[in-house]
């Protein structure tokens, strides 16, 4: 749920997360029983994540960094630069209709690979909405595994990036750079 409807009673008792190290700083994970519904890349600690989760899920936290072994295993298999197909079940409940629908197009994005937002937008069918892509990449609520890294301004530029575009650039590198060996 948006930040505006953390009021609302969530439909889950509890939201179990983890936190996880990789080259680009701390990850939180977190997941509510129908699926991953968190991945973000830019992480303060424990305490500010679980906190953030409550509030913006209007439900309890509960670290429970177990829950997220294969999650965490099928990242650090990434970030040491092999493609990673992430079968992790998806909660996609956030956000609206458009959003939903620009983040399922950008599963379909190849590692190693990039879109430009106008592509992105022509894909969902809406081929002058290319800044509005460019907003639903930047509520993405699940960085890597809905991979809005890999879309970029139409003339190569990086466009942004909500974990930052150092971030952006790094993992782009280290897909492009995993999938020339092939």
């Amino acid at each position: 749920m948006p930040a505006a409807n953390a009021s609302r009673k969530s439909s889950h008792p509890v939201i179990y997360y983890t936190l996880v190290a990789s080259p680009v700083g701390p990850i939180g994970i977190a997941a509510t029983p129908r699926g991953l519904c968190r991945v973000s890349l830019n992480v303060a600690g424990p305490s500010a994540f679980r906190k953030k989760l409550e509030k913006d899920h209007g439900c309890s936290a509960a670290r429970r960094d177990r829950h997220f072994t294969g999650i965490v295993t099928g990242l650090r298999a990434y970030f040491s630069g092999r493609p990673v197909r992430f079968k992790a079940k998806i909660d996609l409940r956030e956000g609206t209709p458009f959003q939903q629908k620009v983040w399922r197009s950008l599963q379909r994005i190849p590692h190693g690979h990039t879109r430009s937002y106008r592509s992105v937008a022509r894909d969902i069918g809406h081929s002058n909405s290319f800044r509005a892509v460019g907003g639903a990449c930047g509520k993405n609520p699940i960085a890597v595994f809905i991979p809005c890294h890999r879309v970029i301004n139409a003339d190569g530029r990086l466009g942004g990036f909500t974990g930052g575009l150092r971030k952006k650039r790094r993992l782009l590198v280290l897909e492009q750079k995993n999938s020339s060996g092939r």
